[in-house]
């Protein structure tokens, strides 16, 4: 019987949290497909007049496919550049023993740690020393220094369960750890990779501060700086503000519903072994 009411209160509990996750979501959506005048008499009810002028107004007033190009330029090159450095480290650090590696791991674990807001200005100093502030590279950079470590803590859990007997097979046949991480090891990572692409691709487009600070304000705004802007020019037109969120979030949301099976398999991978 106390069972059953741990199950009963622990699905209430998760109805709530979907409740109120959902709500804001809700407001969004119904209103980004409804004329302003509508928005204004009624902002919780469903539409009763549906357009999509809201989102091709904003898709030329805030100037959405230079923002878009912009955010996938440098969402896709760092989750490259993150994928690959991470991984690399992880492969060589996970597969080493002693206390030097224990400390280089903790160095870098030490990441998670640090908040993205008290790095931004020594980050702006450095990035200005190499010629890359308000760039797209010194952005790209940035993003992979800030989540080098949430990468390399998943990929060091996850090659954990990898068994040594492969690489050990692979060294018997000549190969070197090159050419065992890539052609055998980095496939074997795909689930940790797209929890990785998920988490650090949601970040990465969602940015606010960095973008805002790093990247110059015209040319180089993401597809959240981008809108901001816009919003300050439309703050009394909120068919085009809520359409401009949907655009904002829609790519991101794409990812995580064509990877999500990958996704959880990634975030379970290494509870298996345990």
């Amino acid at each position: 019987m106390k069972k059953n009411w741990t199950h009963i209160i622990s699905k209430c509990i998760l109805a709530i949290i979907v409740v109120i996750y959902a709500i804001p979501l809700y407001i969004a959506v119904i209103n980004s497909v409804k004329p302003y005048s509508e928005i204004a008499r009624s902002p919780l009810s469903l539409p009763k007049e549906f357009t999509l002028q809201n989102f091709a107004d904003t898709w030329v007033n805030a100037d959405i496919p230079r923002l878009y190009m912009n955010s996938i330029i440098i969402t896709g090159s760092s989750l490259l550049l993150l994928i690959f450095t991470a991984s690399m480290a992880a492969y060589i650090l996970s597969r080493k023993r002693g206390k030097k590696f224990v400390l280089i791991q903790s160095f870098f674990l030490l990441g998670l740690m640090v908040p993205v807001q008290m790095i931004l200005i020594p980050s702006i100093k450095t990035l200005q020393i190499f010629h890359l502030f308000q760039t797209l590279p010194g952005m790209i950079f940035f993003n992979c220094a800030v989540y080098f470590s949430t990468a390399f803590f998943l990929y060091v859990e996850f090659f954990k369960t990898l068994p040594l007997e492969i690489e050990e097979s692979a060294r018997i046949d000549g190969a070197g750890k090159f050419t065992i991480y890539r052609s055998i090891l980095f496939p074997l990572l795909k689930p940790c990779t797209s929890t990785v692409l998920i988490f650090s691709g949601m970040w990465i487009w969602n940015d606010f501060l960095p973008p805002l600070y790093l990247l110059e304000p015209e040319l180089g705004s993401t597809i959240t700086t981008g809108i901001y802007r816009a919003i300050g020019r439309y703050t009394t037109d909120w068919n085009i503000v809520f359409a401009a969120v949907i655009l904002a979030s829609l790519p991101i949301i794409i990812l995580y519903l064509c990877m999500q099976k990958r996704f959880e398999e990634g975030m379970v991978a290494g509870a298996v072994k345990g």
